[in-house]
C-alpha cells in the first residue's frame, strides 16, 4: 500500500508535464458535466415548480377531454350545479368556496432599452399566459404575497404580474402600460406565490377578458374546495361517478397538485429524452478521449514503468498510479465544467415552452450540492472508465519489452 502511495505521489508531482496532453480529456469531460449538469437543473427547477403548485383539498374540473386548462371551456350552469354539491367546502355564511378562471395565451412584443440590441428586440414576440380571475381565486392560493403595488381593480384593464416573470422580463414593472395582443393594460402590482407555476402568469379580471376574448360567461376551469382531505381519493372517485352519471355535466375532475404534478411528469420526461442521449453520445466520447490520454502516457512512458517494476513495485501499484492520474483528469474535467455555470446561472430565473398551453414558464435555475455532487461522480466515473484498461495494459507489459520500445 505504501509503494503504491508513494507512485501516485510521484505521478501528481510530474502532472504538470502531461498537462498539455490531457487538456483534450479534460475539455472533454468538461462538456459533459456541464451539459449533465444543465439537465439535471434544468429538469429539477421545473419539477419543483410543479411540485409548489396546486392544494391537496383543491379539485380541479375541466371539459371532459381536456388535457390542460386552455383546451377546457366551461358554462355557467355547470360552475352553479359543481358548487352546489354537498362534498364542497363552505364558508362561514354558508356560500361554497369555489372559483371559476379563465385562462389565455397572450402575445407580448419584447422591448429592449439596449440601443445596440434594440434593433433586434423591438419586434420580438412572445407567448405569455394570461389568467381571469375574481376575488375567490385568492381562496385557492394560500401562499399569495403582494411584493410590489396593489390588486387589479375590477372593472378595469389592470393586471397583477408573477414574479418570475417580472425577473424574466425586467421591463414589466409596476406602473408601466403594456400591450397584450391589441389591448393596453397597466401593470398595476407584481406577486409572490412560493415559487409556483403561477409566478409565470398575469393575472387580470375576469369580466374584463371574457369581454375581450368574446367568450361570454363561459370560463375554462373551476375550483371547488373539498370539506376534507381524509379517504380523499375515494371523495375523488365518488364525485366523479356522480358527475360522470349527470346529463347535465360532461367534465374531467383531478386534484390540482396530482394535475400540476401530471403536467410536471411530462416537461420531465420530455427533457430526459432529448437531454439525456445527447450526454450519453458525449460522456462516451470523454471516454474515449480519456483512454487515448492515457494509452499515449503509457506509451510515452513505459521506460518509466518498466523501470518501477525492475526496482521492486508491483504491478497493483503501477496501475493504481495509472487510474489515479485518470480520476484526477476526470476530477479537473468535472470542476471545469461545474465552477462556471455555477458561478453564472445558480439562482438564474430561466423559462421554457410549456407545451400543455404553449405559453412560458418560469422556474429558479437552482444549482445544489447534490446535483453537483452527482455530476461529479459521473465525471470521475468516466475517468475510471478510461484509465482501466491502459492500468490493466501497464500491469501485464513485461519489462524485457517495454525497454526494448524505448
Amino acid at each position: 500500500m505504501k509503494a503504491a502511495f508513494a507512485l501516485i505521489w510521484i505521478n501528481f508531482k510530474s502532472f504538470p508535464q502531461r498537462l498539455t496532453s490531457s487538456l483534450i480529456s479534460i475539455l472533454s469531460i468538461a462538456c459533459v458535466a456541464a451539459v449533465i449538469l444543465g439537465v439535471l437543473t434544468l429538469t429539477q427547477g421545473m419539477v419543483k415548480t410543479m411540485q409548489r403548485s396546486g392544494l391537496d383539498n383543491t379539485l380541479l374540473v375541466m371539459r371532459a377531454g381536456a388535457v390542460s386548462e386552455l383546451q377546457s371551456v366551461m358554462f355557467p350552469i355547470e360552475v352553479k350545479l359543481l358548487a352546489n354539491n354537498n362534498k364542497i367546502k363552505r364558508d362561514k355564511n354558508g356560500n361554497s368556496i369555489y372559483a371559476a378562471e379563465m385562462f389565455v395565451t397572450t402575445e407580448y412584443k419584447k422591448t429592449s432599452t439596449d440601443k445596440q440590441l434594440k434593433l433586434t428586440h423591438l419586434n420580438k414576440s412572445i407567448s405569455l399566459a394570461l389568467r381571469g380571475i375574481s376575488h375567490k381565486t385568492y381562496n385557492f392560493r394560500p401562499n399569495f404575497k403582494l411584493v410590489s403595488g396593489q390588486k387589479f381593480t375590477s372593472g378595469l384593464r389592470e393586471i397583477l404580474v408573477g414574479r418570475a416573470l417580472a425577473r424574466k422580463i425586467p421591463e414589466l414593472k409596476v406602473g408601466k402600460t403594456i400591450t397584450l395582443g391589441d389591448t393596453k393594460w397597466l401593470i398595476s402590482g407584481m406577486f409572490s406565490d412560493n415559487n409556483s407555476v403561477f409566478e409565470s402568469e398575469l393575472w387580470a379580471d375576469l369580466g374584463i377578458l371574457q369581454s375581450d376574448y368574446n367568450r361570454g360567461n363561459t370560463v375554462q376551469s373551476v375550483r371547488l374546495a373539498l370539506k376534507t382531505t381524509t379517504n380523499i381519493d375515494k371523495i375523488v372517485a365518488q364525485l366523479n361517478k356522480q358527475w360522470q352519471d349527470d346529463p347535465r355535466l360532461n367534465v374531467r375532475i383531478i386534484l390540482e397538485k396530482a394535475f400540476f404534478a401530471e403536467q410536471g411528469e411530462k416537461l420531465n420526461s420530455l427533457i430526459t429524452l432529448i437531454g439525456f442521449p445527447v450526454a450519453a453520445i458525449m460522456a462516451l466520447g470523454a471516454a474515449i478521449a480519456a483512454l487515448n490520454t492515457m494509452y499515449a502516457a503509457i506509451a510515452s512512458r513505459s521506460k518509466e514503468i518498466a523501470t518501477h517494476k525492475a526496482i521492486g513495485f508491483a504491478p497493483i501499484a503501477i496501475a493504481s498510479a495509472i487510474i489515479s492520474e485518470a480520476l484526477f483528469i476526470a476530477f479537473l474535467g468535472g470542476v471545469l465544467g461545474v465552477l462556471p455555470l455555477y458561478i453564472l446561472f445558480d439562482d438564474w430565473t430561466a423559462s421554457t415552452q410549456n407545451a400543455s398551453n404553449l405559453s412560458q414558464m418560469m422556474f429558479n435555475f437552482n444549482i445544489s450540492t447534490t446535483l453537483i455532487i452527482q455530476t461529479m461522480l459521473l465525471a470521475i466515473g468516466i475517468g475510471l472508465i478510461g484509465g482501466l484498461l491502459p492500468a490493466i495494459k501497464a500491469m501485464k507489459q513485461p519489462v524485457t519489452l517495454a525497454l526494448r520500445d524505448n
